[in-house]
């Protein structure tokens, strides 16, 4: 007798992502570490939208411990260090191996899970495991911190170590301030102070229209068009500078011919006259003229004589 067909699978139930407000199956979700407020067993943010915050968070925050901590915070997870280099360690695997790790942050969980129960058997483990995000210490802190920022000495000794400025505002500063040097050239310190004024200020600008603070921007644009009018960086007035460079080259240059190489005296100064033969040139062209108007015959004759000579020479 032949088997009857399964029967196709009940509807599975679905969770809401408050993140990207759309309602998904259960394995579009991490199981929650909260399970007094996530009471259905899931967190409420999707794995797609968590994987979305870490590569967003990744771009500001310079390192993986400090994308994370950020994440734990936002999403009430635990915080370890172990589940952490764990994650890194396998992060690094799949980076030799040339294949891209996209849920990093659900590695990590796993990490944490694993490490929590490490150690412990079936029966003396908890019932309980308690994940859900606590502060870590200033010492991890203080680690994290210097692992994000250990090639930022550098950076934030010129631009200032204030806690406002992330990875993105040190590049931006470093691009503007290598236009205006290679625009001016060997600056001076003065004309530094005011070229990193200046970026600073650009760097304002450029993040109050991120943020849609128009009324901050035209401010801060104010203040920009006042320094580079005082340090005279505007385009006008360095294309009037870049003119008056220009002049005083050549005058430069001309000073030097008259004074490096002047030129020689010659007693016979009629010698030197007519250096192109044009007085010579005039005088056939008036005769010619001449010849054609009146009909004479006033030819040339030592030029004649000469052309004659070369003729016989090549006979």
């Amino acid at each position: 007798m032949p088997r009857s067909k399964r029967k196709t699978s009940e509807v599975q139930p679905e969770y809401y992502c408050r993140k990207c407000t759309r309602d998904r199956v259960a394995r579009f979700f991490y199981t929650a570490t909260n399970s007094l407020l996530d009471t259905n067993g899931y967190m409420s943010v999707c794995k797609d939208c968590i994987n979305d915050m870490y590569d967003s968070f990744m771009q500001t925050e310079l390192s993986v411990e400090a994308t994370i901590l950020r994440l734990c915070r936002l999403l009430d997870v635990k915080y370890e260090e172990e589940a952490v280099g764990s994650t890194k360690l396998q992060l690094s695997t799949y980076e030799a191996k040339g294949k891209p790790m996209s849920n990093i942050f659900g590695v990590y969980k796993s990490k944490l899970a694993a490490t929590k129960h490490l150690g412990q058997t079936k029966e003396d483990a908890p019932k309980f495991l308690d994940l859900t995000f606590s502060e870590p210490d200033i010492e991890i802190k203080e680690k994290i911190h210097r692992e994000a920022y250990k090639d930022m000495a550098y950076l934030e000794k010129i631009w200032g170590a204030s806690t406002g400025l992330n990875k993105d505002d040190y590049e931006f500063l470093e691009e503007e301030y290598g236009k205006w040097a290679g625009v001016i050239g060997n600056v001076t310190h003065a004309e530094e102070v005011l070229i990193r004024d200046i970026c600073h200020l650009q760097n304002q600008i450029r993040r109050a229209r991120i943020e849609g603070n128009f009324k901050l921007v035209d401010s801060l644009v104010e203040s920009r068009q006042k320094i580079m009018k005082d340090g005279a960086l505007t385009p006008a007035l360095q294309s009037a500078a870049a003119n008056g460079k220009n002049a005083d080259c050549f005058g430069n240059w001309i000073r030097d011919i008259e004074t490096m190489r002047p030129a020689e005296w010659f007693e016979d100064q009629k010698k030197f006259a007519d250096m192109d033969g044009m007085n010579e040139d005039m005088a056939d062209i008036k005769r010619s003229i001449k010849n054609f108007m009146t009909g004479s015959r006033d030819f040339n004759v030592a030029e004649m004589e000469g052309l004659a000579g070369i003729l016989d020479m090549e006979d």
